[in-house]
């Protein structure tokens, strides 16, 4: 109910429901309060039953499938909108992979810093302890990064500990590749 003042206010008996208060209505006064609402949404249900009968052939065409009653101009727009979308997937594939080489340049960055940071605390150690040395002892430098060979201008690490060295006495080596 709306009063004079624009107020809405409901007023409903308990055992009342809204749709059997709008029945009660509908029956005291002859009027079909349903059928204004019921044509509106039919004619959305075949506004939407079109959209998707369109979609569907638009699919079907883009498939490849259902072109022999398409007109010379109608199959130019579909090579258009077919182009259009292969350029769109060649963009989004080179945008991935040029997020893929920026992140193995870092990688290749972050290792670098490792491989200096490395160097410098080998320089530290050799300064620091006479002992250290580099020697060539002709060990298998592969294993100690399986990938000395796959990178050139790397070097391959290998500390060992105060052990006999057979190639030059005692002490501990350090190995470079």
């Amino acid at each position: 109910m709306v009063s004079s003042t624009r107020k809405l206010h409901e007023f409903i008996t308990e055992p009342l429901s809204q749709k059997q208060f709008y029945d009660q209505y509908q029956k005291a006064k002859p009027c079909d309060l349903w059928s204004n609402h019921y044509q509106v949404m039919q004619e959305q249900l075949r506004k939407l039953r079109e959209v998707n009968r369109n979609l569907r052939n638009e699919i079907s065409h883009r498939k490849g499938e259902s072109l022999n009653g398409l007109s010379h101009e109608e199959l130019y727009i579909l090579e258009q909108k077919m182009q259009e979308a292969v350029d769109v997937t060649r963009q989004q594939k080179m945008k991935t992979i040029v997020a893929a080489i920026e992140k193995s340049k870092k990688k290749v960055r972050n290792g670098d810093q490792i491989q200096r940071n490395l160097l410098h605390d080998c320089e530290l150690l050799i300064k620091e302890d006479p002992h250290f040395g580099l020697v060539d002892n002709g060990g298998d430098y592969e294993t100690v990064f399986g990938c000395s060979n796959a990178y050139p201008g790397r070097l391959a690490l290998r500390l060992q500990s105060n052990h006999y060295n057979f190639h030059g006495g005692a002490g501990s080596d350090l190995t470079f590749a």
